[in-house]
C-alpha cells in the first residue's frame, strides 16, 4: 500500500482501533483492582479468624504453663493471698477492694464480701481487656473458657481453699445479683463480657463464675 492509499484510510476506522485499545485497558485495570480486593480480603480474613481464635490457641500452645501452674498450686502456699486457675492460664495476686488501683495490679476482692474459706459470698474480680493490653490487666482474659468443674486455687492468709465451677452466665452490669451474699460457702469471679470468643468486649454485661468449694475427705 503506498502513500496516496494510507492517506485515503477512514477517520472512522482509526477510530475503530483506539476504541478497542481502551476496552482491553480497562479490563486490565479492572482484573487488578480485583486481585487486590481479593488479596485485601483474605488478609481480613485471616486476620479475622487469628483474632477469634487466639484464645484457643492460647490454651494449646501453653501446656507447659498450666502444667507449671498445676504445680505451684499443688505445692506450698505462697507468702501472698493468690488465685491460681491453670485451666485458663490465671496466676494473679488478690489485692483487697474492688477499685481499679486494684484491679490494675491482680484480682480485686469485694472487701464487704465474705473472706475465702467461710460460710457467704467471696467475690473477685478482674479485668479481661482481650489481650488489647499487655500485663496484668488481661489476668481474666480467657476466664470465658473455664470448664465446669475446672479447679480454682485460691490461697488466702497461708491457708489453701479449691474450688471448682458449677455456672457460668453473663449478666447486665448493674445486675443486683453479683453482688448477692450467700448463706453457704461460694466464690463468685467476675469479668467484662466476650463476645466472639474474647474479640470484641462489652462494657455493659459481665461474666459471673459460680464455683463451690471441695472439701478435702476426712483422713
Amino acid at each position: 500500500m503506498d502513500e496516496s492509499e494510507q492517506d485515503k484510510i477512514p477517520d472512522d476506522a482509526q477510530v475503530s482501533e483506539e476504541s478497542t485499545e481502551k476496552p482491553g485497558r480497562a479490563r486490565v485495570i479492572a482484573y487488578m483492582a480485583a486481585n487486590v480486593v481479593g488479596i485485601a480480603l483474605i488478609i481480613v480474613g485471616v486476620s479475622l479468624l487469628f483474632w477469634v481464635g487466639r484464645p484457643y490457641m492460647s490454651l494449646y500452645l501453653s501446656g507447659s504453663t498450666k502444667v507449671a501452674y498445676q504445680a505451684k498450686a499443688d505445692g506450698p502456699a505462697p507468702k501472698d493471698n493468690r488465685i491460681i486457675i491453670p485451666g485458663v492460664l490465671v496466676d494473679a495476686p488478690i489485692i483487697e477492694g474492688f477499685t481499679e488501683e486494684a484491679l490494675e495490679i491482680g484480682i480485686g476482692r469485694v472487701v464487704d464480701s465474705a473472706p475465702p474459706g467461710t460460710k457467704g459470698n467471696a467475690i473477685m474480680a478482674g479485668h479481661n481487656y482481650a489481650y488489647f493490653v499487655s500485663g496484668d490487666q488481661n489476668l481474666f482474659s480467657l476466664l470465658h473458657l473455664i470448664d465446669k468443674d475446672m479447679p480454682i486455687y485460691v490461697f488466702w492468709e497461708g491457708q489453701r481453699y479449691t474450688y471448682k465451677m458449677v455456672d457460668k452466665k453473663t449478666v447486665a452490669r448493674d445486675d443486683p445479683s453479683i453482688l448477692l451474699p450467700t448463706s453457704y460457702e461460694q466464690l463468685t469471679l467476675i469479668a467484662s463480657a466476650s463476645s466472639w470468643d474474647s474479640a470484641t468486649i462489652s462494657s455493659t454485661r459481665r461474666l459471673l463464675v459460680r464455683a463451690k468449694p471441695v472439701k478435702t475427705p476426712k483422713k
